[in-house]
């Protein structure tokens, strides 16, 4: 359970981030990186930075990148807020909206599907083709005539 503080501290970070991310760094494959969530320890030493970004980077690489990036965006938070000490910052790879996505095509895929059987119901069955024949059961007839 997170403290107030803890909350108003995660959520300053995520906003100054969020803009140093985006405008201060020069390196271009962090240019389309987002910040999705920041959780800070309640000791507020220790801030961990889930980011998303929709292109095709590696993520080691832009996670490897960002730690490499992390005393520069420590010295901008320290100069932007007002924070008795600017947390360690750890970079993580946020998921969660790939899992989204794919769990979005699911549904739509599930409803697409449902569509088209209701719309086969509601034509009616089809025809049956060729002469339909009774199974023969005369086999297992005889043989509840023999128990």
């Amino acid at each position: 359970m997170s403290t107030i503080r803890q909350e108003r501290a995660a959520e300053l970070l995520y906003q100054e981030l969020s803009i140093l991310i985006a405008n201060e760094l020069d390196d271009p494959t962090l240019e389309l990186l987002a910040v999705t969530n920041v959780v800070v320890s309640r000791d507020l030493r220790v801030a961990k930075v889930y980011v998303h970004q929709d292109s095709d980077v590696q993520r080691n690489a832009m996670l490897a990148r960002l730690k490499h990036a992390a005393p520069f965006l420590r010295r901008q938070l320290a100069q932007n807020v007002n924070l008795r000490a600017v947390p360690e910052l750890l970079f993580y790879y946020d998921d969660t909206p790939d899992q989204a996505a794919r769990v979005d095509a699911l549904l739509q895929s599930i409803a697409e599907e449902r569509d088209t059987r209701r719309q086969d119901v509601e034509s009616g069955p089809a025809p049956l083709s060729g002469s339909y024949s009774s199974p023969d059961f005369s086999s297992v007839d005889a043989q509840k005539e023999d128990a």
